[in-house]
């Protein structure tokens, strides 16, 4: 199955979005609205139709607009430092599939645009955490992140593939990778802070394992 072309016309999505904004909550929120003020004014209620409307149109941008924001900081990667990976370009076609559940489509037009830009680092990022946060293949994320690498990532891109794995084996209960990879770390950064801090983690990694193997003491 071929994947899927990138619209052309970047503001579809964002289209699709606001009117499906406006059908799943303008009506709710105007009978809410509507209910409250027949409380309050009966029949009067009716004077409030008018700006109920302004308030439902404001309240739906608003929505979209704080969705746009979640959906961004979702596709970005944190970095102890605070900082998150830089990006090129806005990805709102795939952001609002997204947005809207539709994750599968979103996975196939992230692997389109690495077919058309195969030194993209962000859109591989973007596409290992959607992977592993929303469509359960821990696998293909894995394969993203790693893919980075091969792309001659800056350290700041580096670290984020590797904090990205680190956190995947994490909930996958993947004990050897995570050691395999703060191993990596340490090597790479030496007497650099994050080479120590991955050697305490490996430290504590193993304190916890021998904890756990040790047998039970006699009893008393």
């Amino acid at each position: 199955m071929s994947l899927p072309k990138r619209l052309k016309d970047i503001d579809t999505p964002d289209n699709v979005l606001l009117l499906t904004l406006a059908v799943r909550i303008g009506p709710p929120l105007m009978v809410i609205m509507m209910l409250i003020e027949f409380a309050f004014f009966r029949n009067r209620f009716i004077w409030f139709i008018v700006p109920d409307l302004a308030a439902t149109a404001l309240f739906i941008l608003g929505a979209r607009w704080g969705l746009e924001q979640f959906a961004r900081g979702a596709g970005s990667i944190l970095m102890p430092s605070g900082k998150g990976t830089p990006t090129g370009r806005e990805y709102s076609e795939q952001e609002a599939l997204i947005v809207r559940g539709h994750y599968v489509e979103a996975a196939d037009a992230y692997r389109a645009i690495a077919d058309d830009e195969p030194s993209n680092i962000d859109v591989r990022m973007r596409l290992g955490a959607l992977l592993a946060k929303h469509c359960a293949d821990p696998d293909g994320a894995a394969f993203s992140y790693r893919s980075v690498r091969r792309l001659s990532p800056t350290p700041h891109q580096d670290l984020a593939a590797s904090n990205a794995l680190i956190e995947l084996y994490q909930h996958t209960g993947a004990a050897a990778k995570i050691t395999a990879e703060l191993m990596r770390l340490s090597r790479q950064y030496g007497d650099e802070a994050i080479g120590r801090k991955a050697r305490d983690h490996m430290e504590r990694l193993r304190a916890e394992a021998a904890t756990q193997e040790s047998p039970p003491a006699p009893p008393e």
